[in-house]
């Protein structure tokens, strides 16, 4: 006879410990953090009286979380690359496909964002600054191209498509949590849970043997 406690004890001693490094898991939430924060940095400086005048502080703000999630995200892609992590890891092929073709979107939303940015700076003339640091582009500065050209509405454009994206992912990891009862969510958790919060739900009733008895 086994017990619903034996049979949660067992489904915990058998999950693996094959989750994504501290260091990839930390990443992770660093950069979803800044994302949010960008985002909503960047509607500030269009839509909040105080950053419209003090323009030059907002932008150059801006601009450095912009770089800092560019690098964030050059260094988990190369994280990727050291584990040899796939996504949907453990799920079924379809869902499997379905994460892949989402952080690949990302990624290249990101990225794409971030490129896109640096142009930008570089037609207005004003270059790249980051904290002390500040470094002039090879660029010839077109501020028309920048306002008349259309770049600043694409910037926005990929600014919306990529929170609409990150909205997604957010609540695509709250279903996998708390409908369908998987660690997809706790394995990107920055802190080790406790085993029993890592097993999946054990039935509560005992857990009737091949032989039919209890």
């Amino acid at each position: 006879m086994m017990t619903s406690d034996q049979k949660l004890h067992g489904a915990t001693a058998e999950l693996p410990d094959d989750g994504p490094s501290l260091l990839a898991r930390t990443l992770h939430w660093l950069m979803a953090l800044l994302v949010v924060f960008q985002g909503l940095l960047g509607y500030a400086n269009l839509h909040v009286d105080w950053f419209r005048h003090h323009e030059m502080a907002g932008i150059v703000m801006h601009q450095e979380v912009g770089l800092a999630i560019l690098f964030i995200a050059l260094w988990m892609l190369f994280q990727r690359l050291i584990e040899r992590r796939r996504s949907g890891h453990g799920l079924s092929d379809m869902q499997a496909r379905l994460a892949g073709m989402a952080h690949g979107a990302l990624y290249l939303l990101i990225l794409a964002e971030s490129f896109l940015g640096i142009w930008i700076m570089g037609l207005t003339g004003a270059g790249l600054s980051f904290v002390f640091w500040h470094v002039g582009l090879p660029i010839a500065p077109d501020p028309r191209l920048v306002y008349s050209g259309g770049l600043m509405q694409i910037h926005a454009f990929i600014a919306g498509t990529l929170a609409t994206l990150v909205v997604g992912h957010a609540i695509a990891a709250l279903h996998h949590h708390f409908v369908l009862g998987d660690d997809v969510l706790r394995r990107m958790l920055p802190w080790k849970p406790r085993p029993e919060r890592a097993a999946f739900r054990a039935p509560a009733t005992p857990v009737v043997d091949v032989a039919g008895e209890r």
